[in-house]
């Protein structure tokens, strides 16, 4: 069922726009002003973007941003919370990667720190 982005949510989504080039900021914030989310998964470890009056190809295949976050779970376990766009680079989805045993239990959004991600062979 879709509902309304957290201000939670949010905030992460702008946090990760702000440290982007212009146009794709630009796009990632058009985005968000008209997105609903999905949950996927019971734990809400992934969510799935619903953008009004867009239509997603049928092509297959998505693509993190170049930042990501790291956040601790409510038992003080890390998590990595990672943003997705799909081919045309609009907005996709958010996952909550537990690195610990066990579903996610609650994001404390307060621990939040945005990193860029490093790539293979970067150093």
């Amino acid at each position: 069922m879709l509902r309304e982005l957290t201000e939670n949510e949010r905030t992460f989504i702008r946090l990760i726009a702000s440290r982007l080039a212009s146009e794709e900021s630009d796009k990632l914030l058009s985005d968000l002003a008209s997105a609903h989310a999905e949950p996927e998964l019971e734990d809400g470890s992934l969510i799935l973007f619903h953008i009004d009056g867009y239509e997603r190809s049928h092509r297959i295949g998505q693509h993190t941003f170049p930042f990501e976050g790291r956040l601790a779970d409510a038992d003080g376990e890390p998590v990595s919370v990672l943003l997705f766009a799909d081919p045309a680079n609009r907005l996709l989805q958010l996952e909550f990667i537990r690195w610990a045993d066990g579903q996610l239990q609650g994001p404390n959004w307060a621990t939040l720190e945005i990193v860029e991600k490093l790539s293979l062979g970067k150093k």
